[in-house]
């Protein structure tokens, strides 16, 4: 005979079920991933910004084409592209099997709308596709044709891999502010609460067409200071934490959790206030002894093993990580000599040294101090001010800061892509000189890839080597993951926007 508990388990069961689909969250076996990050940029969706907040903007939404490591593309929403000989005129065959989130169909409407002159007009950080560059962005059929009035021979890595695709009839519906409170994509996942400056909330989109997500839910938490982030990591209150630099890659290894590099190749640079403009006012900083002391100074393979535990090393030539392929073997970073550096001083007619105040982004704060400790011992007195990364982009780009500044910060360093940084019309530009200014015109008017590579290392890397423009501290990726024990496996990244559909968790 049943007894009364064995009677009572299939309405036990079926109650529990109907439970489940009531409220969704509550469903059995749901992987969450809480993200502990430093910073969410702006945390605006419209208009893009590909400098501060495209982790955001990239996991609700895709490209056109993937960026999945420094030298390799993807097909994402355009199943196929091909360039004119030019470099002139781009076209694109969308996909027919996508859908938003809100359940329509993306077309090439929607692609041309979102490449429009008069929407990358708006992004932060679109330099090159600015100021009447883009001529003209047609839909004809399952095709994108965009036209350009110069070339750009990075326009794919640099530009096109990092726009995410908007709907067109959603965002004339809802306009840019609506968009901002309930924005909507092609990506993995959906954004379902966003509390500023405190949380994203995310959940899988069942519908993605690249296949849907492993994980269920994804919670984005602030949490600017490093030592809390990996505090969390530690006792499982967060999975993931991003841009662990410095000391605490050490506490990742410390206490015997994965540290996993990240990203496109970059170096830690010094950008000098003054030096940005065309007008280019006088400034000690335009001597090139002074920029070698600056460097000189510090023992920055000491720095790089001190903090950041073999994941970055002493940067070589600006732009040019020193294991690309061809590059030549002279190009050394310059050694630790602070006799050296003092010399230099004296001969730029500073032997007293100098007083000067450093910017610095707060998660390159051990770095910066480093920095400053070295200085001093040749004179250099800095006074170090710490921001959050987005609050210094924001003044870099926009030229805010007043004075003979020193501006730390990160750059990409990924050849003739990177050439954006010495162009004096783009928001990233760290240091303006007509001798640098004529070279980069030169050079990104080559198309062809193997020609570009071929000018960069034989006429441009000599004479960036001789010029020394921006002083390089240390150069590695341009981020690093801690991961806790609830993620099992992520080998695949995208390098413009993480790539959470390819991590799998415990």
């Amino acid at each position: 005979m049943a007894s009364l508990r064995d009677l009572t388990k299939p309405l036990l069961a079926a109650a529990i079920a109907a439970a489940a689909s009531l409220v969704p969250w509550a469903a059995a076996a749901q992987s969450r991933i809480t993200i502990a990050i430093n910073t969410l940029g702006p945390e605006t969706w419209w208009p893009q910004d590909i400098a501060n907040n495209k982790y955001l903007t990239g996991t609700i939404g895709d490209p056109l084409v993937r960026l999945v490591s420094p030298y390799k593309l993807e097909p994402a929403l355009a199943s196929s592209w091909k360039v004119s000989d030019d470099g002139l005129t781009y076209e694109f065959t969308i996909r027919n099997d996508v859908l938003f989130h809100d359940g329509s169909k993306l077309t090439a409407e929607d692609v041309a709308f979102t490449l429009a002159p008069e929407n990358a007009q708006n992004y932060v950080g679109f330099s090159r596709m600015k100021n009447g560059n883009i001529v003209s962005v047609e839909a004809q059929g399952d095709r994108v044709i965009m036209k350009l009035k110069e070339a750009i021979p990075f326009m794919i890595d640099g530009y096109i891999s990092r726009i995410s695709i908007r709907p067109k009839a959603y965002f004339q519906r809802v306009g840019a502010e609506g968009f901002n409170k309930q924005p909507i994509g092609t990506g993995p996942f959906k954004v379902v609460e966003h509390v500023k400056s405190q949380h994203v909330k995310m959940v899988a989109n069942d519908n993605y067409f690249g296949g849907r997500p492993k994980v269920d839910e994804l919670i984005w938490r602030v949490v600017p200071e490093p030592a809390t982030r990996l505090a969390m990591l530690r006792n499982g209150e967060a999975d993931v934490t991003y841009n662990e630099l410095g000391a605490s890659t050490g506490e990742l290894q410390r206490y015997g959790m994965r540290a996993v590099s990240f990203g496109l190749p970059r170096q830690s640079v010094l950008i000098f206030n003054h030096l940005l403009r065309k007008e280019n006012l006088p400034s000690r900083f335009s001597d090139v002894r002074v920029r070698r002391a600056l460097t000189m100074a510090i023992d920055r393979e000491a720095v790089a093993n001190a903090i950041y535990f073999g994941k970055d090393r002493a940067a070589a030539l600006l732009i040019m990580p020193r294991d690309t392929p061809s590059l030549d073997p002279k190009y050394r970073p310059l050694a630790y000599d602070p006799a050296r550096a003092k010399a230099l001083l004296a001969e730029a007619g500073l032997s007293g040294g100098f007083k000067v105040d450093l910017y610095a982004p707060n998660n390159l704060k051990d770095l910066a101090v480093l920095m400053v400790s070295y200085w001093q011992r040749i004179g250099i007195d800095a006074k170090l001010s710490l921001l959050d990364p987005a609050s210094l982009n924001n003044a870099w780009f926009n030229r805010t800061l007043s004075g003979d500044a020193i501006i730390l910060s990160q750059i990409l360093a990924n050849g003739v892509a990177s050439l954006v940084y010495l162009d004096p019309a783009a928001q990233v530009v760290t240091y303006y000189s007509p001798e640098t200014d004529a070279l980069r015109v030169a050079g990104t008017a080559i198309v062809d890839p193997a020609k570009q590579d071929e000018w960069f290392l034989k006429v441009f890397a000599p004479k960036l080597d001789q010029l020394y423009p921006v002083p390089m501290m240390l150069e590695g990726r341009d981020g690093v993951f801690g991961l806790g024990q609830r993620v099992k496996d992520w080998s695949k990244f995208e390098l413009h926007a993480m790539g959470f559909q390819w991590l799998t968790p415990q």
